[in-house]
């Protein structure tokens, strides 16, 4: 399996918000398209939520692609959330990491596209 296969992305509109949705494994080989792919399909939305509940792996290459985002989001008035529920094969990557304590993290896309909307 070639870098750009162990991953799929898709990225699609929720009003004001985008959801991007990442699958399969993401390590140094494949993070740049994972990157590439996923900032082509924000095309200037500034409240994105990641669902990673898909991910099987995650390396420090995929955990630094996520803080670049959140950087780019913040430094334009946006806001990103990742979508990880408790049982994830990546949730405890995340803790370690120390990820989930800069973005916030909900449990379902549900939950983190509401949060982006704002209060109603």
């Amino acid at each position: 399996m070639t870098g750009p296969e162990l991953a799929r992305v898709a990225v699609e509109r929720h009003g004001a918000a985008a959801l991007a949705t990442l699958a399969g494994e993401i390590d140094l080989s494949n993070a740049g398209l994972v990157e590439d792919q996923v900032t082509r399909g924000l095309a200037g939305v500034t409240s994105v939520a990641v669902d990673l509940a898909g991910l099987d792996y995650l390396d420090s290459a995929g955990l630094a692609l996520l803080a670049r985002l959140a950087g780019r989001l913040a430094g334009s008035a946006g806001s990103l959330r990742l979508v990880v529920p408790a049982d994830a094969m990546i949730s405890r990557t995340l803790s370690i990491s120390g990820l989930s304590a800069a973005i916030p993290v909900d449990e379902t896309v549900e939950a983190a596209l509401a949060a982006l909307a704002g209060p109603a």
